[in-house]
Order: C-alpha cells, then structure tokens, then sequence
C-alpha cells in the first residue's frame, strides 16, 4: 500500500510540475541523462525592463555567460564554466500579464554534457545568479516557482538566500 501510496505522489508531482510552469515555446525536452533546470518568475515590472535587465547582466557576465539571441520576448545565451568543461544552453522567454502589467518569465538552463542529473543546482544557480546579481530578486512583486521536478539539484543549490 505505501509503495502504491509513493508511486501515486511521484507520478502526480511530476505532472504537477509540468502544468505549473508552462513550456517555452518550442517546448525543449531535455535530452537524457542531461541536468536541467525550469523555473517561472513573476514580476510587477514590464517584461521590456526584465528582458534588458537581464541582458545587460549577461554581457556583465562576460566570457562566462555569452548572449546569443536577444529580442523583447526570448533571450537566448551559453554559460561555461570557469575551467570551461560544462556548457548550459540557457533561455529566457517573456510573456506580458494583462491584469498586473507585469510579466511571467519563464527561464530554462539545459547542461549540453553527458552529466549527472543531479548536478548540485548547477543549472538553478545558472539562471538565480543572473537575477541576483541584477537586483530582480528584490523586484516589486517578485516572486519565483520551480522545484526538484523541474529543477534538477534545486533542493541541494548553494545558490539560494
């Protein structure tokens, strides 16, 4: 009864995860045996001053984070490690909210690599470090919704306040 009990939690966690953060569009799946991380951030600032705010933290972050595609909607970049062995493809993509005028940000990071889905937050910290570091952490109306379904490692990042 508890292994059907466990099974039932697991199975409806993930299928949680996937309806409580809408798919960018395209829809990536991540590749097997890739760490990834999904996270939805909602703002009370309009999607054109988060979408510059990032970018500009991006070049900031130049070499170790590098732009590639950048429009009002989607932001698109690379992030190397330091000793320049891993690689994640990290994208942002904007969606307005009408009844706040604010904006739902829906952020991805896919390590490129054979690697170990549990990377220790790698990817989560990829995406909470543009943000910290960019002041959006303490945005009006802030506030952020990922978990370990989502965001492999989230629960065991070093990143997070």
């Amino acid at each position: 009864m508890k292994t059907m009990l466990l099974a039932s939690a697991l199975i409806l966690g993930l299928f949680g995860c996937l309806v409580a953060i809408p798919p960018p569009d395209p829809f990536p799946i991540p590749i097997p045996y890739h760490a990834f991380c999904r996270a939805l951030w909602l703002f009370a600032t309009p999607c054109a001053e988060i979408s510059t705010t990032i970018a500009q933290q991006i070049q900031a972050f130049s070499p170790e984070y590098m732009l590639s595609v950048a429009t009002p909607l989607k932001i698109k970049a690379n992030h190397t490690s330091p000793d320049g062995i891993s690689v994640q493809n990290i994208t942002f993509s904007f969606s307005p909210t009408i009844l706040t005028g604010g904006c739902r940000v829906s952020a991805q990071s896919i390590s490129l690599g054979f690697t170990s889905l549990l990377d220790d937050g790698l990817n989560y910290c990829n995406l909470y470090k543009l943000l910290s570091a960019s002041g959006l952490t303490s945005a009006p109306g802030f506030m952020e919704m990922t978990n370990e379904w989502a965001c492999l490692g989230y629960g065991m990042a070093k990143c997070k306040a």
